[in-house]
């Protein structure tokens, strides 16, 4: 038994000493289980999405998580997706491409989940987030010129269609590089869905390529 150990190892050794591949460790991760193969071909750079709606208290629960993959993953962009699930979700969906605009996105984003999860104050109407707006610096002119706009409605027609093309039936829900959809439940936790997240989007493959 010792040495068939031996025999694999100084196989592998010499195998990567002389630029042959060396077989990586099988993934635990599985197509049709773990996550969904949603087009033959995504992007070639890391790219995480996450499919999220400020009413969804699942989101509010993995702002935490995302918060902490940013920064441990610098590499790895991430790109906000507001979807909306039901008709009341749509102001929300707007509100953050209203943010993302205006350039308040830094200052809206977490203080208007907040604002629903901590403070129960839900938005109550155009009103109120036009109020919601300002109340961060933004002018009456600034926020009725995006709110009113073209622009807006296409972005909300965007987002939607998106969503329909990879499939996407609940929040939050993660897409890596375009392709790959992750069932978070499936994957079970946490540090699981940050291990799927990095192999599934080549980061390490493209980092070894490099070197």
């Amino acid at each position: 038994m010792k040495l068939i150990k031996g025999l694999v190892l100084a196989s592998g050794l010499w195998a990567a000493a002389s630029g042959l591949p060396v077989l990586a460790a099988q993934s635990q991760f599985v197509a049709g289980e773990h996550y969904e193969v949603t087009t033959p071909k995504g992007t070639e750079e890391p790219l995480l999405e996450e499919f999220f709606n400020y009413a969804c208290g699942a989101c509010y629960s993995i702002e935490a998580f995302m918060s902490d993959f940013k920064s441990k993953n610098p590499n790895i962009p991430v790109k906000m997706v507001p979807l909306e699930l039901n008709p009341a979700w749509k102001i929300y969906v707007k509100a953050y491409f209203i943010g993302e605009k205006l350039g308040v996105l830094d200052k809206s984003h977490s203080k208007l989940f907040h604002r629903i999860h901590v403070e129960k104050r839900p938005l109550k109407g155009e009103d109120d987030m036009k109020a919601f707006f300002v109340s961060l610096g933004v002018s009456e002119k600034a926020y009725d010129d995006v709110a009113k706009s073209y622009w807006l409605n296409t972005q909300l027609r965007t987002s939607r269609q998106y969503a329909m093309k990879n499939r996407v039936m609940k929040t939050p829900t993660l897409l890596v590089n375009k392709k790959y959809k992750l069932d978070n439940a499936k994957i079970g936790t946490y540090p699981k869905i940050e291990q799927a997240i990095i192999e599934l989007s080549g980061v390490n493959k493209a980092a070894s390529a490099a070197q």
